[in-house]
């Protein structure tokens, strides 16, 4: 991206400064006549003027979107200043003082509809740019069709379009036009309303401050508006005095607006290089962009060149988003112009390039540090992936290993115990009943150690019933006396499969060094993870030793992105905590 001022340089702001001072001057020379017995109502009008040509002269001087509001209002400047021509009271003067003044109402309402983004956003705004020019415009035309100047208190002199004189219907147009002026300026405050609405939080400071004013300048206008001002002359200036004095709130809020902008602009990397100076994390990296560009929503995605792909801030890898009109996808690149990071911004910054180049400039150091800590990320991702698969097929495995030796060595051994039964209760001779039966018993013996080895690969009940049960049944065949209290769901197999072998690790040890003691159980789900404890009030002392199998549990429960912790003082029992993200 190109750097673009946000706000002139200062050869901008001089002719800012000459267009106040030009708008304030014609209002001066245009009104002349009328400011030689009104010396208040001129310093105040030539106020207004210079405060609109300034504050158009300032916006049209960003070079952004927002210079055609600039524009606009300059316009708006110059026409107000032509209205005073009525004063003059001779020639064309009169008729092109009255269009001026829609003119101006027009310009005006344009640029803080356009504003910031350079144009109209919907048909609301659209459909009442058309129904202002018919009102303020058209309906003008008519009414001096129908009229002669001196109804309309100037000089029966002055040049005037008339074309079908009726007094009566002259006063029926004016009450028309007051009506739909009124009917217009309603209009104009619930488009301001909608825009407030829609505001997106970078735009909120500088915008907020133009729509109040400009819906004051709005309200006052209209509960000002008076018939008399169609017909009298002096009642028309006093209009004008009262609707200069209230509008100078709009260019001073622009102004406002204008300032805040500029700080926003010199305030935005510099915050940036703050919140990055002492942390360059992935997250501390994405919070100060989204602070300093004021966009909660920002979104960052980092190139990972192994994988040729993007990943989030959790390290995943992830597709581009698709392209929307309400969001804004920056590439930046590294100076050997490799992709470094994507930013997914609010649309709106669109109006704001030079501001969202300053902040990623600023930026640009963190950004790099980030990108290599979300490459460390994504690769131990995939480290933690691979070692879950593994945990999963193992699973698997032990569940096929368990199925095959219940259904083909298992049965085999049944019937062959009782063949064996069978020939020691049929055969006639003492020696071979004896023989067949001291058989038989070590049949049924290696038969119970199949089943045993079976039910410690992968147990039924755990599939069957959950951990609660299985781990029960364990509790019982080691001897153990506990307290079981499980109030957690079912879990994917790989889960469940791991804090069963975890916690059963646990029991044998409490089996193994303090067979006497009261155990207890538990297993809870808190925020998406299992945790199960086993407790014992033993001797304690526990240590975890290489290649142990307390050692064993932190490596089962580490493929699945858990984690596991042995507390065990001297006198004070031993704890075993586990903890498993849920599937």
């Amino acid at each position: 991206m190109s750097m673009r001022a946000a706000l002139p340089v200062p050869g901008h702001i001089g002719r800012a400064a000459l267009l106040g001072l030009g708008a304030g001057l014609l209002t001066f020379v245009c009104g002349a006549p009328y400011w030689w017995h009104h010396v208040a109502a001129a310093a105040l009008s030539v106020v207004a003027s210079v405060a609109f040509g300034a504050a158009g002269g300032l916006l049209a001087g960003t070079g952004d979107t927002r210079s055609r509001s600039g524009v606009l209002l300059v316009v708006a400047a110059a026409f107000t200043a032509f209205t005073w021509l009525s004063i003059w009271d001779r020639g064309i003067f009169p008729v092109f003082a009255i269009f001026s003044e829609g003119v101006s109402i027009i310009a005006v309402g344009a640029a803080v509809l356009v504003y910031p983004v350079g144009r109209l956003v919907g048909r609301a705004e659209r459909y009442w740019m058309y129904a202002a020019i018919e009102v303020l415009i058209v309906q003008e035309f008519l009414v001096e069709f129908v009229s002669r100047p001196e109804w309309n208190g100037n000089s029966a002199d002055v040049f005037w379009p008339t074309l079908v004189p009726d007094e009566w219907l002259f006063d029926r147009l004016i009450t028309v036009n007051i009506g739909l002026q009124c009917v217009l300026a309603v209009w104009y405050l619930a488009l301001l309303v909608r825009r407030g609405r829609r505001l997106a939080r970078n735009e909120r400071p500088a915008m907020i401050p133009v729509l109040v004013a400009t819906a004051l300048v709005a309200i006052v206008a209209t509960v000002t508006l008076r018939t008399d001002a169609w017909t009298d002359l002096e009642a028309l200036m006093s209009f004008y005095v009262v609707e200069n004095t209230v509008s100078v709130v709009l260019p001073l809020a622009v102004l406002s607006g204008a300032l805040r902008e500029r700080w926003w602009e010199v305030d935005a990397p510099l915050r940036v290089v703050r919140m990055t100076s002492a942390s360059t994390s992935v997250a501390r990296v994405r919070e100060a962009l989204a602070h300093a560009l004021r966009d909660p929503s920002l979104t960052l995605l980092f190139w990972v060149p192994t994988e040729e792909s993007y990943v989030d801030s959790a390290g995943r890898l992830v597709d581009l988003p698709p392209a929307e009109p309400s969001r804004w996808l920056i590439e930046t690149r590294t100076d050997d112009r490799t992709p470094l990071a994507v930013i997914e911004l609010d649309a709106a910054l669109r109006s704001r390039p030079a501001i969202v180049d300053a902040v990623l400039r600023a930026g640009s150091q963190a950004l790099l540090t980030a990108q290599l800590q979300a490459v460390a990320t994504a690769h131990l991702q995939q480290v933690h992936a691979a070692q879950a698969r593994v945990e999963e097929r193992e699973t698997a495995e032990r569940q096929r290993l368990e199925n095959d030796l219940r259904t083909g060595a298992q049965q085999q051994l049944v019937a062959l115990s009782a063949q064996l039964e069978q020939l020691a209760a049929e055969t006639p001779v003492e020696s071979v009943r004896s023989v067949a039966a001291a058989c038989r018993d070590e049949v049924q013996a290696a038969l119970d150690d199949l089943r045993a080895l079976a039910q410690g690969l992968h147990p039924p009940v755990l599939r069957t019933d959950g951990l609660g049960p299985a781990l029960k049944s364990v509790a019982g065949r080691l001897g153990l006396s506990v307290d079981l209290a499980v109030s957690a769901r079912r879990q994917p197999p790989a889960v469940e499969a791991t804090a069963y072998f975890a916690l059963c690790e646990g029991l044998t040890n409490v089996a193994k060094y303090a067979p006497d003691a009261s155990v207890r159980i538990v297993i809870t789900e808190v925020d998406g993870w299992l945790h199960g404890l086993v407790a014992d009030d033993g001797p304690g002392g526990a240590r975890v030793v290489p290649g142990g199998g307390l050692a064993g549990i932190t490596d089962r429960t580490r493929a699945l992105h858990g984690w596991a912790a042995v507390e065990s003082d001297l006198g004070a029992g031993t704890r075993l905590r586990v903890g498993l993200p849920c599937g």
